[in-house]
């Protein structure tokens, strides 16, 4: 298409009007300014990105990436403390036994950990049993109601602590 020269220079005046009103602040039907735009906010950065800056080192190298370290297992709770057991005589001559109670526990995990230094892999072998049966002393009664002798009864008393094999290969 062949623009006459003419419709050149017209189009050029009236794109130079529409600038040049635009510019001082005067409305043209032609042309319609738009709000000049409010800057944006800079964004918070998050903790992470504040630590991988805190981290760089002093000749502008990128820290190093953290240790990721994968688990694939199971985590056991185990006892820890115990309170001691309690025999607590009644006055009919029998007694309360209560046996050791766990009181604090542990996370322990079992099962394989993979970690770039290396392979640990936790195993749960058994368990070892500190605890010894509480034996009381009671009376026995005949179908009278009569005392004819004692017995002894033995309550279980277990105070269990895991043992764990470990295995690490670098």
């Amino acid at each position: 298409m062949i623009i006459p020269m003419a419709s050149r220079a017209l189009m050029r005046s009236v794109f130079a009007g529409v600038f040049f009103t635009a510019a001082i602040g005067f409305s043209s039907p032609e042309a319609t300014t738009s709000p000049t735009p409010k800057p944006t906010p800079k964004p918070t950065p998050t903790e992470e990105e504040e630590e991988i800056r805190r981290n760089h080192r002093y000749l502008g190298e990128p820290a190093k990436p953290p240790v990721t370290r994968m688990f694939v297992g199971r985590e056991v709770s185990v006892p820890t403390h115990y309170i001691a057991p309690r025999i607590t005589p009644q006055a009919n001559g029998g007694a309360v036994v209560q046996p050791a109670t766990p009181t604090r526990f542990e996370t322990l995990r079992t099962g394989f950990s993979i970690s770039p230094s290396g392979f640990e892999q936790t195993e749960l072998e058994g368990f070892i049993d500190y605890g010894t049966p509480i034996r009381t002393v009671v009376p026995v009664y005949n179908e009278k109601g009569e005392l004819v002798g004692t017995a002894i009864q033995e309550h279980p008393n277990p105070i269990l602590q895991p043992v764990f094999r470990t295995i690490r290969r670098e």
